[in-house]
């Protein structure tokens, strides 16, 4: 068994008489700690991965637990990882798991319903243990499973003997538990009675020895419940918990006057050669309407579903990306849960409860209004998604909805994307009363204020060079889909009076300490390599649809505009020399402003190419496609596409976004001339990569451990990889 963490032993408690004891005579463990897991196997996964990451337990931490913890997890088993056909050619026995991720590993074993709707966290959730199973409250348990053992110099001195271990609640109600067995055996509590209120929570445990010498510990778990509300930067937008995998052999003709030749095309196979993976090998003669198509359950049957037949389309629809939240685009990739997933390891003391709510296309209306659902909008009660800051009150509420009796009222700038006319609406919202809360939020994870100014919109202002070549995407995807800095700035303007709309609720309807908001600035897109802005290769990892290419001019444009919004988010914060004056934030809303995590990002934007192996890198980005005189995939098989191995850029682009995520509007053909540009639009491109929310999450945990930690740790500081 790992090694516990050590406790505070006590010389006397109200159930006993000892001698004194050495504060790591007993040391001990929460089992299963991040509660978002319901089996064990889902955080020892993480616990393996940290362990062989950390180095020595008396080291300082890194700086960088989470990136290393990540990559420990996520890189491909080849014996070539120098790019994606090397590392396919070179692939071991477990290169297909580690290829999809190790979200796909644990995103049946939470506890969030993500099959039927309504999407939600389960307000009940069964969870294991080593001793069985127990269905807790996710908001507030009741008590916790714990390890508890004897300190290895104790252990060395009781030998192969028996030792008698015994707890009581400390809130001296209640029963406790008596068991003499092998001293080296770990002993389980199977339920440490909890509460907010520390003066009650927890359990009182002597071990006697087989000297008859007694020690004894009090076992308080510290259970943090950490709050994430917010836009796709913290979503994990573009990140999908299961990507989608492509066919070694099939490809997708995006052209329905096509039918019978796609259906050929579709039943074609072909041996791949070995990628030898120069530049040389990227054959300029392809169809650019042929695209990777996904491994769907006719291949593996040896059979060819007709593409205009129902069950094509049901087989189409059943190899899509998994989601935590396809609503959302939220995945356990997102920011939020590593950092969760980080607090658990660093303290084992420790319990986390984490509600993520983040939501893919939010805005600040989108936390306290309805919003639009980002997939499976046709099913029903699936069109939209409930405003974040209702579900987070249903959630800590007891009694629920019908508990939120507390009326409140909030002022919001609106308008229509694309239009700069704007009107103000007043949100009339039903909190829960503090006497009714479940329990206080600890920390709040705040990710907003991109949308708000159309970012979306500015990254195609950048990437297309004519809107009409894409105008129908934008009635696909239900709105403007590009405008320019112009209407943006008109958007930023009046970002304050919804930042403090932000603060008030959360003050008003959830009684957090606005100090323990922790607010992130967004990661810069533009950056290619050597920090200069991308297009000077225009369609490097765009060539997904011939429309789309980096003007860098209007890249330029749109940086200036990304640089303001980070700017005024900082000065909402906290008022400052340099800050506009009226703001509606006054002083600022006393959020902590994140912003260390962005020069992380300076060199590895969207075109950013890996500078130790430039071309390389830079014909990995072209979009995988079939050779006409060949017949091969050049430059690699989109079977072997790695969405979450070490890149050097952590920012998608849209090639990326077709070949991770693969997200296809519904209620038409899948083989719509605009699904190609559909799917690399709305899959997450200009978003972070699941290797950038890791870094994230290492910046964050910084300003974490400073809030929550009472013995602050060593850690080893410097920049972050």
């Amino acid at each position: 068994m790992r090694r516990l963490a050590t406790t505070l032993c006590l010389a006397s408690l109200p159930f006993l008489h000892v001698s004194a004891a050495s504060a790591s005579d007993i040391v001990w463990e929460v089992q299963n700690p991040f509660r978002f897991f319901k089996k064990p196997a889902a955080f020892a996964l993480h616990e393996k991965a940290f362990d062989a990451v950390r180095g020595k337990a008396d080291s300082p931490l890194p700086a960088n637990i989470v990136w290393r913890t990540e990559r420990r997890l996520n890189d491909p088993d080849c014996s070539d990882k120098s790019s994606p056909g090397r590392c396919y050619d070179t692939k071991r026995a477990g290169y297909e798991r580690s290829r999809l991720g190790w979200a796909a590993q644990t995103l049946e074993s939470t506890c969030y319903e993500r099959a039927s709707r309504p999407f939600r966290y389960l307000g009940m959730c069964e969870r294991q243990y080593s001793w069985g199973s127990a269905k807790e409250d996710y908001v507030l348990p009741d008590a916790h499973t714990v390890d508890v053992s004897l300190s290895a110099e104790r252990l060395a001195e009781a030998g192969a003997g028996d030792c008698t271990f015994s707890w009581l609640p400390r809130a001296g109600a209640g029963k406790g538990e008596t068991i003499k067995q092998a001293c080296k055996k770990p002993f389980v509590i199977k339920r440490v009675p909890y509460s907010p209120d520390t003066k009650v929570s927890g359990a009182n445990v002597k071990v006697t020895l087989p000297d008859a010498r007694e020690l004894t510990a009090s076992v308080i778990v510290e259970d943090v419940f950490v709050v994430a509300l917010g836009d796709s930067f913290m979503s994990g937008e573009s990140n999908p918990d299961r990507p989608v995998s492509f066919s070694p052999s099939r490809e997708m003709v995006y052209d329905p006057s096509m039918t019978n030749d796609r259906e050929q095309l579709a039943s074609r196979d072909y041996k791949a050669k070995a990628n030898a993976f120069g530049l040389a090998s990227v054959d300029s003669g392809f169809d650019p309407k042929s695209l990777p198509r996904r491994k769907m359950e006719d291949e593996a049957k040896g059979l060819v579903y007709r593409p205009n037949s129902a069950e094509f389309q049901t087989a189409f629809d059943k190899s899509a990306a998994q989601w935590l939240s396809a609503d959302c685009h939220r995945s356990q990739y997102g920011y939020p849960f590593r950092v969760g997933i980080a607090m658990a390891l660093e303290n084992r003391h420790r319990a986390v409860t984490l509600v993520s709510v983040a939501c893919s296309g939010a805005d600040v209306t989108g936390l306290f209004m309805d919003h639009d659902a980002r997939e499976r909008a046709s099913e029903k009660g699936g069109a939209k998604v409930p405003p974040q800051l209702d579900q987070l009150a249903d959630l800590i509420c007891r009694g629920g909805r019908q508990g939120r009796t507390q009326a409140a009222s909030y002022t919001l700038p609106v308008y229509k994307y694309g239009s700069t006319g704007i009107s103000a609406q007043t949100v009339s919202k039903q909190w829960c009363p503090p006497g009714s809360r479940k329990r206080p939020i600890d920390l709040v994870l705040l990710s907003i204020g991109g949308n708000d100014v159309g970012f979306g919109a500015l990254a195609l202002y950048a990437s297309i060079e004519n809107a009409r070549d894409l105008a129908p995407i934008a009635a696909l995807a239900g709105g403007e889909l590009r405008y320019g800095p112009d209407v943006a700035r008109a958007y930023l303007g009046q970002l304050d009076k919804r930042i403090k709309a932000v603060r008030d609720a959360l003050v008003d309807g959830f009684g957090v300490d606005p100090s323990h908001v922790l607010q992130n600035a967004y990661e810069p897109i533009q950056f290619d390599e050597v920090g200069g802005y991308c297009g000077s290769q225009a369609t490097l990892g765009m060539d997904v649809h011939p429309s789309l290419k980096v003007n860098k001019a209007r890249l330029n444009e749109a940086a200036d505009v990304a640089a303001e919004l980070q700017k005024r988010l900082a000065c909402m914060a906290r008022s400052g020399a340099g800050c506009p004056s009226g703001l509606a934030t006054g002083s600022g809303t006393g959020f902590r402003f994140i912003t260390e995590h962005t020069a992380d990002f300076t060199k590895r934007g969207i075109c950013a190419r890996d500078p130790t192996r430039a071309l390389m890198d830079q014909a990995s980005m072209k979009m995988p496609r079939r050779s006409r005189t060949t017949d091969d995939w050049e430059p690699y098989s989109p079977a072997g596409a790695l969405p979450y191995a070490h890149r050097w850029r952590l920012i998608h682009n849209p090639n990326d976004a077709f070949l991770t995520a693969n997200t296809h509007r519904e209620g038409i053909s899948p083989f719509d001339i605009l699904q190609p540009a559909f799917a690399a639009l709305t899959s997450g491109a200009f978003h972070p990569t699941a290797e950038a929310h890791a870094i994230v999450a290492d910046h964050v945990m910084r300003h974490v451990r400073a809030i929550l930690d009472k013995e602050k740790k060593t850690v080893a500081e410097g920049r972050l990889n």
